[in-house]
Parts: structure tokens; sequence; C-alpha cells
């Protein structure tokens, strides 16, 4: 990766612990009768709104991508406040997973929000998964390895050769379990394989690996011939979606494409490392060829992170540099979303921008009055890469060792 001096890398480094720090500084933590009376205790934040000061405590998800960017700053500084907070935030993904004998067809899963919800779903789950993953490689924590494990058994329990890996489980009013529901049939939701991936590469053992392979497969079938992806294999078949945090964007056919792929890129790469297949990573490398041309859009804020990140992982897998689109676009794309100077903890060095709720958010105001989680791991992934200590963690196919 040329064009990138000690000076910036370093810069770029402080800004990712920025970002960690965000997780620390946001994390909830207390409460008015003490921190052990505290339910939300350990839980990181799904968004929060800066004129208001209000929060949306995060779910699986977001203590995943918290545990990412938590790990990989405690592996590069060693720093004791990374690890507490990680721990912390893997004690409520314990609380989240259900590991009750009496469930044996959905034990292993992950609920959604609340330990007291009522349904988990597989791609938001697998995010959890491959953050107690990252832990335990930092760590050692032998129980983040036996959660992560029972999550990734639940997914093979459950993977079909047509359907793939499930999207849903429910608990109550009864249990059961959906292919053909949330993200399932979507190629983003073939993301849902990448705590498999990274527990192969933890263990060797192959028999996690059948539904990355699935999943690439799955995601090329998206693939246009340009280069870019749809969201589903056939757009005669699906509605287009409104604009949103994935898709939605343009006019015409335009609106099926993705541009917020969930870090889907991380399954091909992975079954090209595991096949030796040229067909994946021909793939990746169309699409970052693709990438490079198209404008550089403002919306969604999480696109242009998750794109360089993919730039930068292919370009190195294939031997391509990408790093010019990255780099010219870095800072009105990237580094303009980040808090500096707020005095408030719950901002500070966090990333701004919120595209789920349109062109607001739950609590009013504009987009860019929201510091989100999602922004913050993919921008933190991003800045680590381009620092040279770090990698992206559950977010690359070389998990949090290159």
């Amino acid at each position: 990766m040329g064009g990138i001096s000690e000076q910036d890398k370093r810069n770029y480094l402080d800004r990712a612990l920025k970002a960690a720090d965000w997780y620390v500084n946001s994390q909830l933590n207390q409460c008015e009768y003490g921190e052990e009376w505290h339910a939300d205790r350990g839980r990181f934040l799904y968004h929060y709104f800066m004129p208001e000061k209000k929060h949306t405590p995060g779910i699986n998800w977001t203590q995943g991508r918290a545990l990412f960017v938590l790990s990989e700053a405690y592996k590069i500084t060693g720093e004791q406040r990374y690890r507490d907070a990680a721990e912390l935030g893997y004690r409520y993904i314990a609380a989240l997973q259900i590991m009750d004998p009496g469930y044996p067809e959905i034990t292993g899963a992950i609920k959604e929000e609340t330990p007291q919800c009522s349904r988990g779903g597989a791609l938001d789950g697998a995010q959890a998964a491959s953050g107690l993953l990252m832990f335990e490689a930092v760590t050692g924590n032998a129980d983040a390895l036996r959660r992560a494990t029972a999550f990734c058994d639940y997914l093979l329990r459950h993977f079909d050769d047509e359907l793939g890996l499930p999207g849903f489980c429910y608990i109550y009013p009864e249990v059961k379990v959906e292919h053909a529901r949330g993200y399932a049939q979507y190629a983003i939701g073939q993301a849902t394989s990448i705590p498999c991936w990274h527990l192969y590469q933890r263990t060797g053992d192959e028999q996690y690996l059948e539904p990355v392979v699935w999943g690439a497969d799955f995601i090329l079938d998206c693939q246009r011939d340009d280069g870019a992806f749809h969201n589903v294999k056939d757009i005669s078949l699906a509605e287009p979606a409104s604009p949103n945090h994935h898709e939605g964007r343009g006019e015409g056919d335009q609106r099926y494409v993705l541009y917020n792929d969930d870090a889907m890129i991380v399954v091909v790469l992975a079954a090209h490392k595991a096949t030796g297949e040229a067909k994946y990573l021909d793939a990746a490398v169309q699409y970052a060829d693709w990438i490079v041309e198209q404008p550089v859009e403002e919306r969604p804020f999480c696109a242009f992170p998750v794109r360089a990140n993919t730039l930068l992982d292919v370009g190195k897998v294939a031997g391509k540099d990408y790093s010019d689109w990255v780099l010219d676009n870095l800072q009105t794309r990237l580094l303009d979303l980040q808090v500096e100077g707020s005095g408030d903890p719950k901002a500070e060095g966090g990333f701004r921008g919120e595209d789920e709720e349109g062109e607001g958010g739950l609590y009013g105001g504009t987009s860019l009055d929201y510091v989100t989680n999602r922004v913050t791991c993919y921008a933190a992934g991003l800045l680590f890469r381009l620092s040279g200590e770090g990698t992206g963690a559950g977010f690359s196919h070389w998990g949090i060792e290159d």
C-alpha cells in the first residue's frame, strides 16, 4: 500500500484508538443502585443522538462489532481499559445466548435485543459470535470460544443444501427456526457464515467450511456483469427497497445494488483461501474494479468504509493497489465524520451518520446528529488497516491475525 507516510500511519492509528475509546466511554455500566443492579451493564450503544444526549442501547450485532474494535485495540496497545470493556461486552453476549439444553433445536443461538426477547437473527448473532472469537484470540478466554462454537454448531444443525443457513429463530411462544426470513435469502445474509470461517481458522475443523463455500457461491450468483452486486439473485422477483443503510439508492435497477454489503466479501475471500478456486478472487477483483469507477456518494454513510475495507483486502490478496481511491476520499467521506473536541464522552471519537431511519433518526434531528456503532466499527477497521497495525478483525478473512 503506497503513498502513506509513517506520520499518516500514526495519525490513522490514533483515530482508530479514539474510536475504540468511544466504545469504552459510551458503554452502559452504571445506574443509581450500583453496577451489579444494572441490567444493561456491558451493553454498547446502537446510536447516540448528540443534541439531546439520548441513546438507543445496542443489540447482539452491536456487541460483536464493539468486540472487533476493542479486541484489536487491546492487541495493539495492551491497554487494560480495552480488555475490561470487551470483557463486559462478552458477558452481555453470554446473557443473550441460549445455552439451555432443554431447547436443543436452538441451543447456541444468540437472542437479538435483550435476554428477555423472543427471537434471534442469525446474521446479527453471527457478528456477536465473531466478536467472541476475536476476544478469545487476544485474551485466551475459553468460555468465549465455547460460546462461539455453540453458535456455529447451531448454524450447522440447520444448514440446508437448498436454503443455506437459517435466518431467524424463536423461543416464545414456541420454539422454531426459519430459513426464508430476515436476510437468509439475500447476498448480505451469507455473511452469517463469517464466524464459521473464523472458527475453522481457529480450530482447523473442516465441517465449518461448507456454509462458507455455499454462501460464497450464493453471493457470486448475485453479481452483475459489470461487477456490482444485487442483494438478490433475481431482481424480477423482488421489489426494490426504499433508501436504507444497505441499498435502495438511485433509479431503476440501480436500487437493487448493494452499497453497504455487510462485509460479505469476507466470505468470498475465505472461499478462495479455502478452495483455491480462481472464480472467487476473480469476482472479488471485478467488484473492486467496479467500486473505483463509481462516484463516491455521501449516503449511506457506512458505504465508504465498507467499500474501502473491501478494496484494501482484495487488493492485498490479488496484488493490486486500490489505495489511491481510499486515500483520495478518506477525509470527506470518513475523517470528517469523526467527533472531535465535543467534551461529550458518549460522542467523542465515534463516527456520525445514521441511515437506518431515512433522513433523520429515532429522536428526530438529522442523520449527522447521530454517532453510530455501524459507521464507527467500519471506520475503525479501515483506520487500523491503514495504520499497518491491524486487519479489521471480525470483518476480515484474516481475522485478528494477519
